[in-house]
């Protein structure tokens, strides 16, 4: 045997402590990635004890949503079930051990809100896009009033096989609510408001023509998610960037709801990267200084600072417009829920309120709520 010099024996060596520390460097990155797909699986196990219902077939989830969808009413579960959906559809791991979205069952929903039902169609139009397009719904024990709402919310849609069997169900619905087709957009995509108002048209008449407030308003939020819901700097894809809106007219309370919802980072999230954020540390120097990062207190900031977050002097008045329509009506609110926070004007027998509250479960991007009777 050929006895091996000094250099080529330096050179073994090095050979082989470099392949020893990318085998140790491999597992250490296997370890840390399972570590973090592994926090969906202890966020899941945690929130079932606080009333999230789930059922498994090994690793993958059935989410069983609840009676009630209400972010008013029924907040905490709502949002619980809500968010599994997102944390399960964005988990990427490979791990077998990962917990990934195996079905989301509607049997035992009875109400839904409308601005429920667009965060969920949102949230299901996402997983849809995550594994190309190849949900299929099971309509056989939904509820008939449930069934028609999503219906006309356009819902069935999202799918290349819609269920032949709707019409069947549609006869046993009571309908008390009208419900516009919901559109998902685009960022930058900031024409679809004239599509909205043609469909509120049909829906409750021409007066509509007269309020610029809600084109111009709808028109300015569109036009925010553009610029700040989904930033270069948080990894999200063109795929991502998406907004929904829909509207709804209970016919017995004459009550218009419009709803515009995001899937970004958040308001309170958007402000720190603002043109505006050192003038509105001002107007928050008034609370302590352990309240300033809560998302309430800085969404009711963001809706009461008048100024835009782009340099155009045109932007900035949606959200004002709207709640100068509330108030020319004298019954109506805007709610905004962005992460863990909430703002919310309201007006009832013409008397004014703000409210702002803060929740333990965030909504994951942002949702506006504009209520007017007419």
């Amino acid at each position: 045997m050929k006895k091996l010099s000094r250099k080529q024996r330096e050179i073994d060596v090095k050979t082989g402590l470099i392949h020893r520390q990318g085998i140790i460097k491999l597992r250490r990155i296997r370890i840390l990635n399972n570590s973090i797909n592994l926090e969906v699986n202890k966020w899941i196990n945690i929130y079932r004890k606080h009333g999230l219902n789930v059922d498994f077939n090994k690793n993958r989830v059935t989410i069983i949503l609840p009676e009630r969808l209400n972010f008013f009413h029924d907040y905490k579960s709502t949002v619980l079930h809500f968010n599994a959906i997102r944390k399960l559809i964005t988990n990427k791991s490979t791990s077998h051990k990962a917990y990934k979205l195996g079905r989301v069952k509607f049997d035992y929903l009875k109400t839904v809100s409308t601005s429920a039902s667009l965060v969920l169609t949102a949230e299901l139009s996402k997983w849809d896009d995550t594994i190309r397009n190849n949900l299929r719904p099971d309509i056989n024990n939904w509820t008939p009033d449930i069934l028609v709402n999503f219906n006309e919310l356009g819902f069935f849609d999202l799918f290349k096989n819609k269920p032949s069997n709707i019409s069947y169900f549609e006869s046993n619905a009571s309908r008390n609510r009208r419900i516009v087709k919901y559109t998902k957009g685009r960022c930058g995509d900031n024409e679809q408001t004239r599509v909205l108002k043609e469909n509120i048209t049909k829906m409750i008449g021409d007066e509509i023509q007269k309020w610029m407030f809600l084109h111009s308003g709808l028109s300015e939020a569109i036009v925010n998610v553009a610029h700040h819901a989904y930033p270069k700097t948080h990894g999200y894809s063109e795929i991502d960037k998406n907004w929904y809106y829909t509207a709804s007219y209970n016919t017995s309370k004459r009550e218009l709801k419009v709803v515009f919802y995001d899937q970004g980072i958040g308001i309170p999230k958007s402000l720190p990267a603002s043109d505006f954020w050192e003038k509105l540390l001002e107007s928050l120097s008034i609370f302590p200084i352990a309240d300033r990062k809560k998302d309430e207190v800085l969404l009711k900031a963001a809706v009461e600072f008048d100024r835009t977050r782009t340099e155009d002097s045109d932007r900035g008045k949606g959200l004002q417009d709207l709640m100068e329509f509330i108030r020319q009506r004298g019954e109506g609110y805007l709610s905004i829920l962005s992460l863990k926070g909430l703002f919310k004007l309201e007006i009832k027998n013409g008397i004014e309120s703000i409210k702002s509250e803060h929740f333990d479960y965030p909504v994951c991007g942002t949702l506006i709520i504009w209520c007017v009777t007419v």
